[in-house]
């Protein structure tokens, strides 16, 4: 028999601006989200795939826009993987108890696996963990969790998953450190025990460990040990190429923060992330060029990579395109796409957005008068005004 198998893996959120107070991500409520069906002209191709969708969920927790992250390279995984998330309903972020449009992913893995398969890797798993072979042990211990082509067991799982952990095999530490933080598969919920495991798979190599690693420091306010060490995770992971650590050690170079400031390293890291498609580093490095800070300005360069940041739906980089072409400054004037731009941005509640649409709505600049709606975002922003601050109003809305 053959199993098909199109997995949602993880739902990873990211806060809507850094430091801002009391703020809430998006979670899902995943018995609203069906398991989405394998579309039926791949059904016979043996086409699996890899997708990440990105989606706005809207403030009352529906989904309201989504963008294709990652392409599978099929386009029929791609459709069905956007139909499946538009159909979950979620509980929406927060900042101060304000519920807020938020963007966030989600990452769906289509594999197929047959019964004779995962039987035939039970065997070679068991009789390779026999000897003690740690990557054995955890992959034999996934086997019980999943219960693909065997009977699911919980306890067996949790039993090899702590033995490859002890054995020092960093995906099983970083497994390990995932269940006891958030009291999953059998363990019990245990912060101090979850951190320990994090940097032991962060001591040997798991690059998502040492970008948790380089976040948890990050958090630890007023203390520079703590900046410098979450430097150091972070330049970890992005020489193994992780593009969350390469954007974020630049960012500390780019401040200082944690680092002597270095404006040369700090671009190259922002463009190395960019160059692979990380979209807060295509935003950044754009507004860059496109202010000559750091660098020689480069309209054309800022022009292209605030663009693919726009058009991935990135909210700081949308209201700058906004008002590019608003103003007709590098580009033919249009107050079509401005509108267009800014609004995006606006509905991910993109607070410089917002308070500049409803002066526009309300003043008829560049787009038709609506005094209503224009009181409907001076609304919104008054609610939001009372609980971001200033410094974290340009970013409020990024992801």
């Amino acid at each position: 028999m053959r199993i098909l198998a199109p997995l949602l893996l993880s739902v990873a959120v990211t806060a809507n601006a850094a430091d801002a107070p009391a703020q809430t991500p998006a979670s899902a409520n995943f018995r609203t989200c069906e398991k989405p069906a394998w579309p039926r002209d791949t059904l016979y191709d043996g086409q699996p795939g890899v997708v990440i969708i990105g989606f706005l969920v809207g403030e009352d927790g529906k989904v309201i826009d989504t963008v294709i992250r990652s392409s599978s390279g099929v386009p029929a995984l791609d459709r069905a993987s956007l139909a499946a998330i538009k159909r979950c309903q979620f509980m929406p972020a927060t900042a101060g108890g304000v519920p807020v449009s938020s963007w966030t992913s989600v990452r769906y893995n289509w594999s197929r696996s047959s019964t004779d398969n995962t039987l035939a890797d039970f065997e070679t798993y068991r009789a390779q963990a026999k000897t003690g072979d740690a990557a054995a042990l955890y992959k034999l211990a996934l086997l019980f969790r999943d219960g693909v082509g065997i009977e699911n067991d919980i306890g067996r799982y949790d039993k090899l998953l702590r033995s490859s952990a002890e054995a020092g095999y960093a995906e099983a530490e970083f497994q390990l450190s995932f269940n006891l933080r958030f009291g999953k598969y059998g363990s019990p919920k245990d912060e101090q025990q979850a951190l320990a495991w994090q940097q032991k798979a962060a001591e040997h190599g798991s690059v998502i460990a040492q970008n948790l690693m380089g976040d948890f420091h990050q958090s630890v306010k007023g203390s520079s040990a703590d900046q410098a060490l979450a430097a150091d995770w972070y330049r970890k992971a992005a020489e193994l190429g992780s593009v969350d650590a390469q954007y974020k050690l630049a960012q500390m170079l780019e401040t200082g923060r944690g680092v002597a400031q270095n404006i040369g390293e700090a671009i190259a890291w922002y463009r190395k992330a960019a160059d692979r498609g990380y979209i807060a580093a295509c935003a950044h490095l754009g507004n860059l060029y496109l202010q000559g800070q750091g660098v020689e300005r480069d309209p054309v360069q800022a022009l292209a990579l605030l663009s693919k940041a726009a058009e991935q739906r990135q909210p700081s980089a949308e209201i700058t395109l906004a008002n590019l072409y608003l103003n007709g400054t590098g580009v033919p004037q249009s107050d079509a796409e401005g509108v267009k731009y800014l609004r995006r941005a606006a509905i991910a509640s993109n607070i410089a957005a917002m308070r500049q649409l409803a002066q526009m709505l309300e003043q008829g600049s560049h787009m038709a008068a609506d005094p209503k709606e224009a009181a409907l975002w001076q609304a919104k922003v008054a609610r939001l005004d009372k609980v971001v601050s200033e410094a974290d109003v340009p970013r409020f809305g990024d992801w």
